[in-house]
């Protein structure tokens, strides 16, 4: 018959019950139970961690670590508060987060564990977890080991999940986090049988680094990113990682960020801060502390130059593919205001005064401006050539509060689509966006028109757009299936 051991916890249990509630998102509470299983790894040995979720409970799994036995799992697992980890240069500190993480999950659990050498492993469970009325006292169970003897693992199950866990979202929200392990094959995960993959990060320069700064080492790289690789989830500014896990992002050490100068927004880069402590809930690094002083002081010097440059160039063009798109815009616009009867709106046939620049936010009809006042289009000359056709729609870094402008610009009416406005930095530029900004631009300045003619006819437009742009897909469509076939 195997030994009967029991280990018991060491804490206040009303504590504990304060500490489940110590997480913004379950994910972040998964991710406590992956660091974990991270600051368990063994030198030169892959860690795996597999990952289950379902509506009713939680898996998850980590092999290639130090394990756990009977003495690990009281003096280290169950001891609140009283990590061993503490003064390393790991991710866990305080003692308490895989714990609560279970917690806040969900209401019954069972771990299971076993050292590398070990040919079996422990286990021990709790039907009630959330009671915290009294310190638990837990018997351990011998069971057979799910991995090689040579290999240790660390189980958890948790039941009665009362969290929503949306396993493709927090496979992205994984792959973000522990992208540098991931791609270093320092890590492999899987979430639902899928395995979790390292997202790119495109840029345009790249310059790696490494520096002294608090102590030690720090190394990473920063860049300026890829405007055509940029996603609607795009932060500019560095990631900081400890040990290879994202803590925060949107760091700019102590230069204006993508808001004050809008070149920052094309700073990107990377960098793994291991001296530096992290909050209780690794929401952000200790920022008071002489390390993360020091840390911010070195990497400031040492991002002047690309930080200079990037202030100079603020105006950064805008993607190309946003470009193409409003010419794609132009042509559409002008077919629908020839069928609206509305052609005067978008006229080119006009010679150019001094042009005057708007330097204000978009406003509505009826609504008054502080913008300087457009240049009022006049009568070619009896020596200028008349310009024919429409006007034309264009793509410009402005101000970030102005979603578009009108200009008169070589005799053609110009409308100018803000590339940092924030709807189109959301959409991509996307060829609805700049339609509806288009319109809502020439149709503000119909003389006599309240909010509701206004809004009818943007509407009307859009519409009316929408319908020709599919007639003409459908045309192409069956264009493209009538083509006769070649016989030989």
């Amino acid at each position: 018959m195997a030994q009967r051991v029991t280990v018991r916890e060491r804490i206040d249990p009303a504590i504990t019950a304060s500490l489940f509630a110590n997480y913004r998102s379950s994910a972040d509470a998964v991710m406590e139970l992956v660091d974990n299983a991270i600051d368990s790894r063994l030198a030169g040995t892959p860690l795996e961690v597999f990952i289950q979720v379902h509506p009713s409970h939680f898996v998850i799994e980590a092999r290639g670590g130090e394990g756990m036995g009977p003495a690990e799992l009281e003096r280290n697992y169950l001891r609140w508060g009283g990590s061993p980890k503490r003064g390393r240069k790991l991710l866990g500190q305080y003692g308490q987060g895989g714990k609560a993480a279970i917690g806040h999950l969900g209401r019954s659990f069972a771990v299971e564990a076993s050292r590398p050498g070990d040919a079996e492993a422990w286990r021990f469970e709790d039907g009630d977890y959330r009671d915290r009325s009294r310190l638990k006292t837990y018997e351990l169970k011998v069971v057979p080991k799910r991995t090689p003897v040579a290999v240790g693992y660390v189980r958890i199950r948790i039941e009665g999940v009362d969290k929503r866990l949306d396993p493709r979202r927090l496979r992205v929200r994984l792959a973000d986090t522990y992208r540098p392990l991931i791609l270093r094959a320092e890590l492999k995960m899987s979430v639902n049988g899928v395995r979790v993959e390292g997202p790119p990060i495109t840029f345009e320069e790249e310059h790696r680094f490494s520096v002294r700064a608090a102590g030690t080492t720090l190394r990473g790289w920063y860049g300026i990113a890829d405007p055509e690789g940029r996603g609607v989830d795009y932060v500019p500014g560095l990631r900081c990682y400890k040990l290879g896990r994202l803590i925060t992002s949107g760091e700019f050490f102590g230069h204006p960020n993508a808001v004050q100068i809008s070149g920052m927004a094309r700073l990107v880069g990377e960098i793994d801060l291991p001296p530096v402590p992290l909050t209780m809930n690794k929401s952000d690094f200790a920022r008071d502390g002489e390390q993360w002083i020091a840390v911010e002081k070195r990497m400031h010097v040492l991002l002047g130059p690309i930080a200079k440059r990037l202030a100079e160039d603020e105006l950064a063009p805008p993607p190309a593919s946003a470009i193409k798109t409003a010419e794609q815009v132009r042509r559409l616009l002008t077919k629908v205001l020839k069928l609206t009867e509305r052609e005067e709106m978008f006229r080119g046939l006009a010679a150019a005064a001094p042009q005057a620049a708007a330097t204000t936010r978009e406003h509505e009809p009826g609504e008054a401006s502080a913008a300087t006042p457009r240049a009022a289009a006049r009568p070619p000359g009896a020596n200028e050539a008349k310009r024919r056709g429409f006007g034309q729609i264009v793509i410009r870094p402005l101000d970030q509060n102005i979603r578009s402008q009108s200009v008169i610009e070589h005799g053609a009416t110009t409308v100018v689509i803000n590339s940092r406005h924030p709807l189109f930095l959301k959409r991509k530029g996307d060829i609805w966006y700049q339609l509806e900004t288009a319109a809502r631009e020439i149709f503000k300045s119909l003389e006599g028109a309240n909010i509701g003619d206004y809004e009818r006819r943007v509407n009307e437009v859009v519409l009316l757009a929408f319908q020709l742009r599919g007639r003409q897909q459908a045309a192409r469509s069956q264009r493209a299936s009538q083509l006769p076939l070649i016989s030989s």
